[in-house]
């Protein structure tokens, strides 16, 4: 994600720039701005350094319900919630200029940070796809990624980041870039529910009586957040027989006959829950358990 980011902030930049009026546009650097990296400012043209200093788990956004994504060939994708992280950046200009009576490199690095406080307050809301910046899978590439440039209160680290640096304080611009992670990886895709009905008989006799046999199949969830349950029990409690989900929490009857069907579905430290489906014409959504 962090090596998007700093895609996302180049293309952001490289495209909003506008060299009329001036300033020229800079080259852009993601580089740790110390004395040695002042040391390679050289040659013509400013630099504009984008350093990410830190990054923060921004709790405000925290999710904990997992989402179900159904598809169109009728299986569906369980998927726990991403992590949302502030990256602090430090964006500063430098000028290989230097200071005489007609030039002065400050002014041509406060040229350059305006234009790019001007760009990013212009972008405040980007996304990945749309600047064809490619990766970080579906959930980053449909995310908003949200781009805060110089916020009222100074971050922690910044009183002491140049004398760290080794360097005489100068202007920056902060810039805060909100984007989505996704620590955990999505379940794979499996049925959303099962309904199956098979018909059995003779196959010199196509005409003939059939002997029909029926599927079924669900998910135990828990209830506080949509997370599968691996382990769980489902009972048949008219015939004793018994399922075990597996670890995407999905259970499976079959040789089951029509009409009502009770089951009772449970797992450790949680409450059970009875429910009698109606084979084959009941709900699919009853083939789901929530557990609390």
């Amino acid at each position: 994600m962090l090596d998007l980011l700093d895609q996302i902030i180049r293309t952001v930049l490289d495209t909003g720039w506008t060299t009329a009026p001036p300033p020229a546009k800079p080259s852009f650097w993601f580089a740790v701005p110390d004395d040695d990296w002042k040391k390679q400012v050289t040659g013509t043209g400013v630099r504009l350094n984008i350093y990410l200093y830190e990054v923060r788990e921004n709790r405000d956004l925290r999710l904990v319900q997992w989402s179900r994504a159904e598809r169109t060939d009728q299986t569906a994708v369980l998927a726990a919630p991403p992590a949302q992280f502030d990256c602090h950046y430090l964006i500063s200009a430098w000028s290989p200029a230097q200071e005489t009576e007609s030039t002065s490199p400050e002014l041509d690095e406060h040229q350059v940070l305006s234009e790019a406080l001007r760009v990013i307050l212009n972008n405040p809301d980007v996304n990945a796809a749309a600047l064809g910046v490619t990766g970080g899978g579906p959930i980053f590439q449909e995310a908003h990624v949200k781009l805060t440039v110089a916020p009222p209160e100074a971050p922690r680290v910044l009183n002491d980041f140049w004398s760290t640096m080794k360097l005489p304080w100068r202007p920056a611009v902060q810039l805060v870039a909100t984007a989505p992670l996704d620590l955990r990886q999505t379940a794979p895709a499996g049925p959303l529910v099962t309904t199956v009905i098979r018909l059995l008989g003779p196959a010199d006799d196509p005409g003939g009586p059939r002997d029909e046999s029926i599927q079924i199949g669900g998910w135990v969830l828990r209830a506080a957040d949509g997370s599968p349950l691996p382990g769980a029990s489902v009972v048949r409690t008219d015939t004793g027989e018994q399922a075990l989900t597996d670890a995407l929490g999905r259970y499976t009857f079959a040789g089951l006959r029509r009409g009502p069907v009770p089951l009772r579905a449970s797992a450790v430290g949680l409450t059970p829950l009875l429910r009698t489906l109606n084979v084959p014409a009941g709900s699919l959504e009853d083939q789901i358990f929530r557990l609390s």
